[in-house]
């Protein structure tokens, strides 16, 4: 626990390490821990907002292919890969916005379309005008602010998993955010220690355990 709250306070860009099994449960248990008040205050949020969780038009053999296996995929990729500027990084990061802009299309989500496509493109526009190295430092540089920024977003974006006026879910999307703001923290932290393969890991069992206590309540 000390590790990960020193890295939090000051989280650098550092060489990956093997992980130990002791490590993902300690890991486990901190999450579970945080996330008590979190879902508390989430809950209480919805209540008085009058807001609820949107539903998945989707069957449920897809909702849990993509709740346990895609979504852990893509999401640590947007969110975290680039943390680490490297070539394999940024093609993974390339490739995923490409056959996420496919999906919304095909589901016509053209907002959500339009979206990607135009964080694509300023993408490739960064590439194509700098040199990796020159990305790869200055993200070195700041890195501080590059994480923390990974962790509001992510937490933040999560909020408008909620169905509600607009305006209300941006001015408490702190509070219905706030489980994915502890999540993408360690998440953060999995990804700069170990590597982003163990971080989509840690993201599968995370997502896996929250689906079998939905159904196991049902």
């Amino acid at each position: 626990m000390n590790d990960l709250i020193v890295y939090l306070k000051r989280p650098v860009a550092c060489e990956n390490k093997q992980p130990q099994l002791g490590d993902f449960v300690i890991l486990l248990a901190i999450y579970t821990i945080a996330l008590i008040p979190c879902v508390v205050i989430a809950v209480i949020t919805c209540k008085v907002l009058n807001v609820r969780h949107e539903e998945i038009s989707l069957t449920p053999w897809m909702k849990l292919f993509v709740g346990i296996i895609l979504a852990p995929v893509y999401e640590e990729i947007i969110f975290r890969s680039l943390l680490k500027f490297k070539k394999i990084n940024v093609s993974l990061f390339s490739v995923t916005l490409l056959l996420l802009i496919g999906y919304y299309i095909i589901r016509s989500r053209t907002e959500a379309a339009l979206f990607f496509s135009i964080l694509l493109l300023g993408f490739f526009s960064l590439v194509i005008f700098f040199k990796r190295t020159q990305i790869e430092a200055f993200i070195s540089s700041k890195f501080k602010y590059f994480f923390y920024a990974t962790i509001l977003i992510f937490g933040l974006l999560h909020a408008f998993n909620f169905t509600g006026d607009t305006y209300t879910l941006l001015a408490f999307s702190f509070l219905l955010g706030s489980p994915q703001l502890v999540l993408g923290s360690i998440l953060g932290y999995i990804r700069m220690t170990y590597g982003l393969v163990y971080s989509i890991l840690f993201h599968m069992i995370i997502n896996l355990s929250i689906i079998l206590s939905v159904l196991g309540s049902l």
